[in-house]
């Protein structure tokens, strides 16, 4: 019986603390907005020139997206592309990008350097991988009932590769929005800065299903996004 109460009491007092702690370490920084941080300013003024850029600028369906700005500034640095893998010759600008959220649309811009490479000196194929899954899923986010949820099935098809130095752009379309399930599809393709209105290479395109668990409408007063 001893034994018993101790294999349940370890387990739940663990769970208490943790979220005792949890929204405290995540409320440490203001929910305010927060400008973009790039490591090349350079390329975000190219991709400001871009016209598909400037539409979405025009757009009133569309907003402002900054991935820098969707996280409290303690988590930054364990996210890839903000924190851990961010800076010059990594992810050298701030993941900026225009979103629809009323229909799940999501157009996003990356620049990838020399430091995101595999073996064959072409970028990872992981790095596309995690720009799709996180960004297909942020489009997907607002069409959720609590506004969040995780990834319960991501296919890639990989096209091609992208040399280092590259600017990408993602775009991600939600098709299908039914309860706690969304089924978001989107592409990775380059941009010619010097030529931007020429057509780019497709480098991976993908599907994926977005759920939200039935126990995520419990922490709908924990602010995500």
């Amino acid at each position: 019986m001893i034994k018993g109460l101790v294999r349940t009491a370890i387990p739940l007092t663990a769970f208490a603390v943790g979220v005792a702690m949890f929204p405290v370490n995540w409320r440490k920084s203001a929910w305010t907005e927060k400008a973009p941080v790039h490591s090349n300013p350079e390329v975000v003024k190219a991709i400001e020139q871009t016209s598909l850029y400037q539409k979405l600028v025009q757009d009133p369906n569309f907003e402002f997206w900054s991935k820098n700005a969707t996280l409290p500034s303690q988590h930054q640095k364990n996210q890839v592309s903000t924190g851990l893998m961010f800076g010059k010759d990594g992810f050298e600008i701030d993941p900026i990008g225009f979103m629809d959220k009323k229909n799940g649309k999501l157009v996003a811009y990356f620049h990838l350097g020399k430091n995101l490479t595999s073996a064959d000196g072409q970028i990872h194929n992981g790095v596309m991988a995690t720009i799709l899954d996180e960004g297909l899923c942020m489009a997907g986010f607002p069409l959720l009932p609590s506004k969040r949820g995780v990834t319960a099935k991501l296919a890639i098809d990989f096209h091609n590769q992208a040399p280092p130095g590259s600017t990408v752009k993602l775009e991600a379309n939600v098709v299908e929005a039914k309860g706690r399930k969304v089924v978001i599809e989107g592409g990775v393709s380059t941009i010619n800065l010097t030529s931007p209105d020429k057509p780019g290479v497709t480098i991976a395109t993908a599907s994926c299903i977005l759920v939200e668990p039935k126990w995520f409408k419990y922490f709908n007063w924990l602010k995500l996004l």
